[in-house]
């Protein structure tokens, strides 16, 4: 079975893990990946895509050709 393409329940909670209110959570989700709004189901729950989510908090950004690299 593939991985789902949205954040479990589970996985938002362990990220937001004080917060169990879900705006509250979706207010420090939109801080961590650094975005202004995120879509939400019905029931308020943030919808987070999996691949963005990695992407922002693992830090997986290619070294832009021309820049430098100060991490050395």
């Amino acid at each position: 079975m593939s991985a789902l393409p949205f954040l479990s329940e589970d996985e938002v909670d362990t990220l937001c893990k004080p917060l169990t209110q879900r705006a509250a959570q979706l207010r420090k989700l939109c801080s961590l990946l650094g975005v202004k709004e995120l879509p939400r189901r019905p029931d308020g729950f943030p919808l987070v895509g999996r691949k963005m989510a990695e992407a922002k908090l693992n830090h997986d950004k290619p070294i832009q050709p021309g820049q430098f690299n100060w991490s050395k």
